[in-house]
């Protein structure tokens, strides 16, 4: 008898414990796994998830030179990955030379093929994307990295039938300046095309996960900052980081236009390391040490999913609305495709994430220089 009552006991005990156990919500990813290949993903709903109806088109409007690599080959990867997989068609409409007027083009060509949804990203697009988002009933948009606005900034207007993604680049950037320091780099050094929110995000986050490091190591790091502007001449840009390598500076994180071409000549010269932002580009060369990326692949897929899931329309919270995507839904990472890492191991940037992820660290957001974080184990000198 005793035997039978330590049984029932025994097995009231495991149904409370499984009835205290989170449970995945229907329609969700059961499972987190810390980010590392963006290139790879493929969304995978719930095993309890109504079938899409598939059979519409989806658009890309992009300059036609971007699809071939970066964040627009990366979102067009995605589309047409999300396309087959669901049965929709996946369709690019791609322009020749750079500008609002001939995004604005491309733009209407995408809107006119009767495309369910129009897929476009930055600038050029926001510009275009203000001026037209009214213009075609029955058309949604997708926008990445931006938010339809006029020209000179005084009006931003987002129409019912849009959704703008952003990622929070100062979480990734945090990642970049923890592993660069935890690698066992002091001299740290960053350079940025314009002073805008988006790379200066990418630079205080740097600057923050550098000081994380540094005060958990109880090491004492430099950082040297340079936002270069419009200076026109790749070759005085890699002087100047030449000369950051030759006194000091081990790794340079280079964000905006065409600083990642710059720093790998720098490096080449030197034996130095470089960290690219954006997208995965460790196949520059072995002087580059990593990528802190935006997951442009993983991030579509999961908003195509969720506009169509939704009835091919954006719901409530997402209508006329901006969602930035960072830790929390793993869309930003370190690119793990060639880790070249020795002292921070990938168990040690999964563990990082984590902490990130489960708020155990913080990072916060700067939009300009005028107030810098904290960081009495980081000394900055800002070279503008």
């Amino acid at each position: 008898m005793k035997k039978m009552i330590a049984l029932f006991l025994t097995m009231l005990l495991l149904a409370a414990l499984s009835a205290c156990a989170p449970q995945a919500e229907s329609g969700t990813e059961e499972t987190f796994t810390v980010p590392s290949d963006d290139a790879s993903y493929v969304y995978t709903p719930a095993e309890d998830a109504e079938p899409l109806p598939g059979g519409a088109t989806i658009a890309l409007a992009a300059e036609s030179g971007a699809l071939e690599s970066g964040p627009e080959a990366l979102l067009w990867q995605g589309i047409q990955t999300f396309a087959s997989q669901f049965g929709y068609t996946a369709q690019s409409y791609p322009y020749g030379a750079s500008g609002a007027a001939s995004a604005e083009e491309a733009l209407r060509q995408a809107a006119e093929s009767g495309a369910a949804l129009v897929v476009c990203r930055g600038e050029e697009m926001a510009l275009a994307l203000f001026e037209i988002q009214a213009n075609y009933p029955g058309v949604s948009y997708l926008l990445f990295d931006d938010e339809p606005h006029n020209a000179d900034y005084t009006s931003y207007a987002m129409e019912s039938s849009v959704h703008s993604v952003l990622f929070r680049e100062e979480e990734v950037g945090y990642l970049a300046g923890y592993a660069s320091v935890a690698e066992g780099y002091t001299g740290l050094g960053f350079v940025g095309t314009e002073e805008v929110p988006g790379v200066v995000r990418y630079c205080t986050g740097f600057l923050q996960g550098a000081q994380a490091a540094a005060q958990r190591q109880g090491e004492e790091v430099s950082m040297r900052i340079w936002f270069t502007g419009d200076i026109g001449d790749a070759g005085v840009v890699t002087s100047r980081m030449v000369e950051w390598y030759n006194n000091g500076t081990g790794v340079i994180l280079a964000s905006g236009g065409q600083l990642m071409q710059s720093a790998v000549e720098a490096v080449n010269q030197t034996g130095a390391r470089a960290f690219a932002t954006d997208w995965d580009q460790n196949a520059l060369g072995e002087r580059v040490l990593g990528s802190a990326v935006k997951c442009y692949n993983t991030a579509v897929q999961r908003q195509l999913y969720k506009f169509f899931s939704g009835g091919a329309a954006w719901d409530q919270q997402d209508a006329g609305q901006t969602e930035r995507l960072g830790y929390t839904d793993g869309s930003v990472a370190l690119a793990a495709t060639t880790w070249r890492f020795n002292d921070f191991s990938e168990r040690d940037y999964e563990r990082l994430y984590e902490q990130l992820r489960n708020s155990e660290l913080e990072v916060t957001a700067y939009s300009d220089l005028d107030t810098l974080p904290e960081t009495p184990a980081v000394t900055v000198e800002i070279q503008n």
